[in-house]
């Protein structure tokens, strides 16, 4: 998938939602789309496929949000569908999001933890992690209970590693090397 295109079209999305001041309605309406292409394989098919010509697809997507979204938002996704660029819907969905956090100081964290936190300690962490960013999080949580303690934090390219699977693997490689970390 050419994500130039996606992004010539996100930005001309994100162009006409400022001038329109309608931003916040438009990511909405995106999000929504975006789970819900996420969540059907057989959806997700029929905007890739060739086999069904654009007014199908049309009348599809305008059955399925037409009352879900709004008039903006459905005169870009026909747009899309009459120009042939169907298959760009979800390319140009998450671009648009990304620029909008990018314009919000927004950035997205996937925390995975051995054990569920509750909601204060989410708090938290979140909190730390927008200090140590400068930024705003926008999370998500999931369990890996492999960590064995701690918690592991994907923010855009950076990892941070605060499992304790990590510190004892840090362990077994100091005393492999015949140091000991309690005693050095």
């Amino acid at each position: 998938m050419n994500r130039r295109v996606a992004a010539r079209y996100a930005i001309a999305l994100m162009d006409l939602g400022e001038e329109l001041k309608m931003l916040d309605q438009i990511a909405e309406d995106l999000r929504d789309i975006e789970q819900t292409v996420r969540g059907s394989r057989e959806l997700e098919l029929v905007l890739m496929s060739p086999v069904f010509n654009p007014g199908q697809k049309l009348n599809l997507l305008t059955e399925i949000f037409g009352k879900r979204c709004g008039e903006m938002t459905m005169k870009f996704i026909a747009l899309l569908v009459r120009k042939g660029r169907s298959e760009y819907l979800m390319a140009t969905s998450q671009e648009f999001l990304r620029m909008l956090d990018a314009k919000n100081n927004i950035l997205h964290a996937r925390i995975e933890s051995a054990v569920g936190l509750s909601e204060e300690e989410q708090r938290q962490l979140i909190a730390k992690l927008e200090r140590m960013s400068g930024k705003h999080i926008r999370s998500e949580f999931s369990l890996d209970p492999t960590l064995r303690g701690g918690f592991v934090a994907r923010i855009g390219d950076e990892m941070i590693d605060a499992s304790l699977k990590r510190q004892l693997e840090l362990l077994r490689e100091q005393f492999s090397q015949g140091g000991s970390p309690v005693l050095n």
